[in-house]
């Protein structure tokens, strides 16, 4: 199993920051994008994504929150299959954006409906990394 303690979740959901905070290392960033950007530097860093960045069935324009988590890779372990995914998430999220940009002004229970997703994802995935 992977060392819970080294483990970084980076998050624009304020449900998941206030869920995990205590129990991970979070890092809590504005926008999904913003997200995105901040897991790319660790990963470029020497760490290896925990979540696949574009985890669930909504588009990267459908919805305004994402979690991902990395975790520090071995010392020889090649993290190039996941520099190269977040990148190409990087980039399906700026091509989704130009195509339609996600909605700023959904309605309280939508915005909380997506949370609750995003919050879901990282709920299922906990348990098999502790």
């Amino acid at each position: 199993m992977w060392n819970i303690e080294k483990v970084i979740l980076v998050t624009n959901n304020d449900k998941v920051y206030e869920k995990y905070k205590n129990m991970l290392q979070c890092v809590f960033v504005e926008k999904y994008e913003e997200v995105l950007i901040k897991v790319r530097n660790f990963v470029y860093d020497r760490y290896i994504l925990l979540t696949h960045p574009q985890a669930s069935s909504l588009k990267p324009n459908q919805t305004p929150y994402r979690s991902v988590m990395v975790y520090p890779r071995n010392d020889g372990e090649d993290n190039t299959k996941d520099i190269l995914l977040i990148e190409k998430c990087i980039e399906t999220f700026r091509q989704w954006q130009d195509i339609a940009r996600t909605p700023e002004n959904y309605e309280r229970k939508v915005t909380e409906d997506f949370k609750t997703i995003d919050l879901s994802v990282i709920d299922n995935i906990i348990p098999r990394i502790i």
